[in-house]
């Protein structure tokens, strides 16, 4: 099947992946839900972002904690991100540049994930969340992505 609107197409098929790999790990497949998750983001971040950015509403964290979206924890010193833009363009950074970090829960199980963002050599930010909230974040961006694709 072609890709009618590659944004739109893109991001429904990714979550569609991710979904089937979460459903064979439940299932008991020796599958990578965790990798699939971050492999998902990246696409469903890096790709949209680009061509979206302007339009990504700059909605404050606040409201967006409001409406059920998950916020990153950011390490002590390091600024919170303001706004849904900025959450997404830094999220969109750190995982495109590879600043992740897996930790693990002294249990041999992935239990979440550190992200940052250089700039000029310095931390500027640094978060750590949830899989779940990262993939509420993944699913939440694809809804917002849906309806500016309509």
């Amino acid at each position: 099947m072609n890709y009618e609107d590659v944004i739109r197409d893109f991001a429904q098929r990714t979550l569609k992946n991710l979904q089937a790999i979460e459903r064979l790990r439940s299932e008991g497949q020796d599958v990578y839900e965790i990798t699939q998750l971050v492999n998902s983001t990246l696409g469903i971040l890096v790709f949209p972002q680009q061509r979206y950015i302007d339009q990504i509403p700059n909605t404050p964290l606040k409201q967006l904690k409001q409406q059920g979206w998950p916020i990153p924890k950011v390490r002590p010193g390091l600024q919170q991100v303001e706004d849904l833009n900025q959450l997404i363009r830094y999220l969109r950074n750190a995982i495109a540049h590879f600043n992740i970090e897996f930790i693990g829960d002294g249990q041999n199980r992935l239990h979440m994930l550190r992200v940052w963002n250089m700039s000029r050599g310095n931390k500027i930010w640094e978060a750590e969340l949830s899989f779940d909230d990262l993939r509420g974040i993944a699913e939440r961006f694809i809804e917002l992505l849906l309806r500016k694709t309509e």
